[in-house]
């Protein structure tokens, strides 16, 4: 009886080896603008109504085996709704800037003001190091009634060298 079990149990494993469940999609600029794109339409169709299904760690928004998710402040620079650091929520985050003294905050701002939306590239710790590591996030300007929200996502360890090869059309902040 207990060889039937083991066998059965084998052969559950396998199939969800080989089927793909269980496993999760690597985390990929495409993906990341992916998400920001649903979320901008779940947000601008729900207002801060959607923030729970945003924030929600087994929803569609915490993706990559919890790598991705998306964030939303706005164009005051609040953060509104943060995932992973529910701290920032509320707090002016203009005058945050990276090991190189570069405002990305307001950078994000100002792409989604002039382009819609775009990337920009800044500096900042992965989860769990001190050592700021490169990251590079899509931001989209969207609005519900009369307020403006940002939305975006990040990766790290692409450049924007990189965005523009596989995105060639779409707006990467630069401050040179």
């Amino acid at each position: 009886m207990n060889r039937k079990i083991y066998l059965t149990f084998m052969a559950v494993i396998l199939v969800l080896f080989f089927s793909g469940i269980g496993q999760s999609e690597p985390l990929t600029p495409q993906l990341c603008k992916q998400k920001v794109e649903a979320a901008a339409k779940l947000l601008q169709q729900e207002g801060e109504a959607c923030f729970a299904k945003l924030k929600d760690p087994n929803g569609e928004f915490r993706f990559a085996n919890g790598k991705g998710y998306v964030w939303v402040h706005d164009l005051n620079g609040v953060m509104l709704m943060h995932p992973i650091k529910p701290s920032l929520d509320g707090k002016g985050l203009l005058d945050l800037a990276d090991a190189n003294g570069t405002y990305f905050f307001a950078n994000m701002n100002e792409t989604v003001e002039e382009h819609g939306a775009g990337w920009v590239p800044y500096l900042w710790p992965k989860p769990g190091e001190k050592k700021p590591s490169p990251k590079i996030s899509y931001v989209k300007l969207v609005k519900h009634g009369k307020k403006s929200y940002v939305v975006g996502s990040g990766l790290y360890d692409v450049t924007p060298k990189d965005i523009k090869k596989i995105f060639p059309n779409d707006f990467v902040y630069s401050d040179e």
